[in-house]
């Protein structure tokens, strides 16, 4: 458990693993240096964005439709399953955030030109000019942040958060097949 001077210096990560540690000294919650860390830090980046998108109109939820749709969407826009798992939405919360989107007329559905019984989801001109203006915003005060970190600590934090998104991310290796019985062995199986 850390000492008191440890405390004193330390964020509210390093005090919730104290107080945990000393009701359940059973459990290792060594795992909030890190999960725990992130959630805090998303929590606090999430305000911050929100705090800054306002005067755009916008919150987080719908710039990042915005920004996909600018990012990838093109002039012909996204499919909306490209959309919501660009977003990572379920399907039902993403048509209600288009439908918004449309009646504050920022996107429009549009018929897919390579599928004609499908849609895609592209940005109005009002919605790429506001995305554009907003981004900039963004990305201005998010590199404010990221730039408490030097450059060499930006890049190794980095790499460690990719680590950690590719394990939820990276889809599952195949079970390797298990080769086929011959023989008596097979008589058995």
């Amino acid at each position: 458990m850390p000492n008191d001077k440890a405390l004193d210096d330390g964020d509210t990560l390093d005090r919730f693993m104290a107080e945990w540690g000393a009701q359940r000294p059973d459990l290792d919650f060594a795992y909030l240096a890190t999960i725990g860390r992130i959630l805090r830090v998303s929590a606090h980046l999430r305000e911050s964005m929100d705090a800054w998108l306002a005067p755009f109109g916008l919150t987080w939820e719908m710039f990042d439709l915005l920004a996909s749709l600018q990012r990838s969407g093109g002039k012909t826009g996204l499919r909306p399953t490209d959309l919501y798992e660009a977003c990572m939405l379920s399907s039902g919360a993403m048509t209600n955030r288009v439908d918004r989107a449309e009646k504050l007329d920022y996107a429009v559905r549009q018929p897919d030109p390579d599928d004609g019984r499908a849609t895609r989801i592209a940005l109005t001109r009002r919605g790429r000019a506001l995305t554009e203006k907003a981004m900039t915003e963004h990305a201005t005060r998010a590199g404010a942040i990221s730039h408490r970190l030097t450059a060499k600590e930006q890049a190794q934090l980095a790499g460690l958060l990719r680590k950690l998104l590719l394990s939820f991310e990276e889809k599952p290796a195949a079970a390797p097949r298990k080769p086929a019985a011959t023989g008596r062995r097979a008589a058995l199986a």
